[in-house]
C-alpha cells in the first residue's frame, strides 16, 4: 500500500475516534451511567485522535519527515521487532489471563473467573483461525 494512503486511512481513523469520543461523554451524560468508564474512554478517545490528527499533520506537512518515517516502517528489522512484541504481548496476555483464572477458581471466584477463561479461550480460537488463514495465504 502506498505510504500517502497509509497516512489518510490513519488520519481516517483518528477523526473516527474525535466522532466516537463525544458521542460516549454524550451518552454517558444522557443515560447516567453508575460508573464514569464510559465518559472517560470517550475523552480518551477524543484526546487520542486529536494527538494521532496533529501528529499526522507534523508528518506529512513536511517532505523529509515523511520520508524518513516510511522507511522507519518499512524496515525489516522494525518489521520484525514489532511482530516479535506482538507475540510476546499475546503470549504473556493469555499466560496472565491463565493464571488469574487458575487463582481465582482455587479462591472459588468462579464467576469472576468465568470471562477469563473466556478470554482466554477466544485468543486460542482466534489465534488458529488467523494461523488458518495465514497458512493458506502464504
Amino acid at each position: 500500500m502506498d505510504f500517502e494512503k497509509k497516512m489518510k486511512q490513519r488520519l481516517y481513523v483518528a477523526l473516527a475516534y474525535c466522532v466516537l469520543g463525544p458521542i460516549l461523554i454524550i451518552a454517558d451524560i444522557v443515560n447516567h451511567f453508575e460508573n464514569y468508564f464510559i465518559s472517560s474512554f470517550g475523552f480518551a478517545l477524543l484526546i487520542m485522535g486529536i494527538l494521532r490528527i496533529v501528529q499526522n499533520r507534523k508528518i506529512t506537512k513536511n517532505e523529509t519527515t515523511m520520508h524518513k518515517r516510511e522507511v522507519a516502517e518499512t524496515d525489516e528489522r522494525n518489521k520484525m521487532l514489532s511482530e516479535r512484541a506482538k507475540s510476546w504481548t499475546f503470549s504473556s496476555s493469555i499466560l496472565i489471563a491463565g493464571v488469574v483464572v487458575i487463582i481465582l477458581s482455587i479462591l472459588g471466584l468462579h464467576d469472576q473467573a468465568q470471562p477469563f477463561s473466556w478470554f482466554v479461550c477466544l485468543m486460542v480460537v482466534l489465534y488458529w483461525v488467523f494461523y488458518l488463514i495465514a497458512r493458506k495465504k502464504y
